[in-house]
């Protein structure tokens, strides 16, 4: 079956719509220092974790949630007599 001149006309706009999408999300991600990641609200119940694993530069929100995921799950190993 052809298609109508509407169906080729929504392809089009689908496709300019998503390279129109893609070139605005080049922007760099906005980067914190520890203290403000420690500080904020949405990663305050981590605090003392995280003022243990961050060092002392930038992260972005996608590293430091990595960064939690990757802590939150390895194993504790607990020491006794030692």
């Amino acid at each position: 079956m052809a298609k109508t001149n509407e169906e080729v006309t929504n392809e089009v706009s689908v496709s300019e719509v998503t390279s129109a999408t893609s070139e605005t999300n080049t922007a760099p991600a906005p980067t914190f220092d520890p203290e403000t990641i420690i500080t904020s609200d949405r990663f305050s119940r981590y605090a003392d974790m995280l003022g243990a694993v961050l060092e002392n530069r930038e992260y972005s929100v996608e590293e430091v949630e990595k960064l939690l995921d990757k802590t939150l799950s390895t194993p504790i190993v607990e020491v006794y007599n030692d």
